[in-house]
This record gives C-alpha cells, structure tokens and sequence, in this order.
C-alpha cells in the first residue's frame, strides 16, 4: 500500500514539474492555466470563485489572489453572482481564450508523450481508477477517514 501510494506521489510530482517547465514557454503559469482551462471547460466560460477553489484545491484567499492576478492581466473579469451578494462568478475573457490557445497545443503534446501514450489500451480504465480515487478523497475534506487499524499485509 505505501508503495502503491509513494510511486503515485512520484509519478505525481514528476509530470507536475515537467508540465510546469513547458507551461513556462508559453508564458503562463500552472495555476493561471488551470484557472483558464477550468473556466473554458465550465458552461458559459463562466465559475463562481468557491467552486474554482475547491477543484484547483486552493484556499479562498488563493483562489482570490489568482483570480485577482488574472484580471489584471486581462485574461478574466468578474461578474457578480445574483443569488449570492458576497459571491462572485470568474469569467473567461478573449484574451484569455487567446492566451489558452496559444499554450494548448504543446501542453496537450507534452501530455501524450509522457502519460497517455505510456496508457494505450488502458488509458479509459486507468483514468476511471483516478477519478475514483480523487472522489473518494473528497468525501473526507476535514480529516482522515477513519480507517481502524493498519495491518501490516496492508503496507
């Protein structure tokens, strides 16, 4: 199991600096490519900043800060949220969408050559496992899930 859980971790960290490297080269950061990535995949190119939050898995201050930094390089706007005074919507602008046109082709290169064409034929099995996972890991946001005792057949 801790293996399992280490070469995760590994495999992790690895594609994480590579794909931060090349991002560079497109002048955008991970955080910010995400960000606009996110909001073009949401209906309306549009996500309230709780929401952006939680899948980037940044704080409220992080996601403001982010969203913040966006803004004022033109790449979003905010639009207030009707149901919600204090809420608030982060909304993809043209320049963004130019910007995450620009970047897209290489990232999805780098993407493919290092992970999805090492999956071939188990590519839709291994990315139902993954969303598994990450599912099951936002069931418990405060805390440990309660596992019991550890036997030492489950290391």
């Amino acid at each position: 199991m801790i293996s399992a859980y280490g070469l995760l971790r590994e495999a992790a960290a690895e594609l994480d600096h590579l794909m931060r490297h090349s991002l560079k080269r497109s002048g955008l950061q991970m955080a910010m490519f995400e960000l606009l990535l996110r909001l073009a995949r949401s209906h309306g190119e549009k996500q309230r900043l709780t929401s952006l939050a939680r899948e980037l898995t940044v704080t409220t201050g992080g996601i403001t800060r982010l969203v913040d930094r966006a803004e004022n390089l033109g790449l979003v706007r905010r639009e207030p949220c009707p149901d919600d005074a204090r809420g608030s919507f982060a909304v993809l602008t043209e320049e963004g969408k130019r910007r995450l046109r620009e970047a897209l082709p290489d990232h999805l290169l780098e993407i493919d050559s290092l992970w999805m064409s090492q999956l071939a034929d188990e590519r839709d099995l291994v990315l139902g496992k993954l969303r598994r996972v990450r599912d099951n890991a936002r069931r418990w946001p405060n805390g440990r899930p309660g596992l019991g005792p550890i036997s030492p057949d489950r290391i």
